[in-house]
């Protein structure tokens, strides 16, 4: 785990403007030694930031870099008792919010600007470029007993499409593919990961782990192998992730408020509009068995419902699903 250097944040900040910086006017500007400035620079570098240098002139971003703010996000939250921890870097967001499952009594949540084990479920590998995306983690008790929260995961993505569309217009709508992954066009836009712990009393603590392609543009067939897509590719864009991840977090406040009160039932119609796979042929491995049919929707508990070749309907609690052309 590592927080924030300062001297990374100011130095980021200040070749934001699209202009040239010499690494002496830097330290002059900044107070810190010409030394510490080209320690910061091959720190961004190594990061894999495009940073054009030029003698007699300086440094310049080749791109735009916003990076996260704990007090900007917090500046637009509807609550303001969150508890939020902005990171540089971290093997993983969603490990490193277990540590408060002990006695946790309120919504705590990690977001880094890097991550070297990310992973999305089935312990698939989530690449965690610096300073593109969002790699965010919620630790959120419910007052439910764990067999209560069936269905969370469709809750989780419905609320990552309800935040991104309250930020960025995009022409196409949104949709997720059973159970958690929110798609463009068929393209893969961010993914969610539900882990819960049980706890006395009807009691429970779930970690909500939701990545999100900002604005990556681009990624290494090695590190990413399904078709993906990201906010700044659809949009032409530069988007601040700050606004991004305040969105995200009053989002989920929201939905899973409601998710508390009134279960998966009040998101049934929701999730009938955002439904990628309804209706059309589609695969499904589950426990290493494979099943085809055609996605008939969710049923009552957020379980896939496919019927069969052979006609009949069955219900699915897990499972990895393909639409099949």
């Amino acid at each position: 785990m590592q927080k924030f250097n300062q001297n990374l944040v100011k130095i980021t900040e200040l070749l934001s403007d699209n202009e040239y910086h010499d690494g002496t006017s830097i330290g002059n500007q900044l107070k810190i030694t010409r030394a510490a400035v080209w320690k910061t620079i091959k720190k961004l570098e190594g990061y894999g930031i495009d940073l054009k240098s030029v003698k007699g002139k300086g440094y310049l971003l080749e791109n735009p870099l916003i990076l996260l703010n704990a007090k900007k996000i917090k500046s637009q939250l509807i609550h303001k008792s969150v508890q939020l921890e902005v990171l540089e870097k971290i093997d993983s967001t969603n490990d490193y919010v277990k540590k408060y499952i002990p006695n946790n009594k309120s919504m705590k949540i990690c977001i880094a600007e890097h991550m070297t084990k990310g992973k999305g479920r089935l312990h698939r590998k989530w690449h965690s470029p610096f300073g593109q995306n969002i790699y965010f983690s919620l630790l959120y008790p419910f007052q439910k007993d764990i067999s209560e929260l069936s269905g969370l995961s469709l809750v989780v993505s419905l609320a990552t499409c309800h935040a991104i569309e309250s930020v960025v217009k995009i022409n196409q709508k949104l949709s997720v593919k059973w159970p958690n992954d929110v798609l463009v066009n068929k393209y893969k836009l961010a993914g969610t990961l539900i882990e819960a712990q049980s706890e006395s009393n009807g009691f429970c603590q779930v970690i909500i782990g939701i990545g999100i392609n900002v604005n990556m543009l681009t990624a290494d067939k090695k590190e990413i192998t399904q078709l993906w897509t990201s906010l700044a590719k659809v949009t032409g864009q530069y988007i601040d992730r700050n606004i991004m991840c305040a969105s995200l977090i009053n989002s989920l406040d929201e939905y899973l408020n409601n998710f508390t009160q009134h279960g998966l039932k009040y998101f049934i119609k929701e999730w009938e509009k955002r439904d990628c796979l309804i209706d059309h042929q589609i695969s499904l491995l589950s426990n290493t068995h494979k099943f085809e049919g055609i996605s008939k929707g969710i049923n009552e508990q957020g379980h896939l419902l496919l019927k069969l070749n052979n006609k009949n309907v069955q219900a699915f609690s897990s499972g990895d699903t393909t639409l099949l052309k």
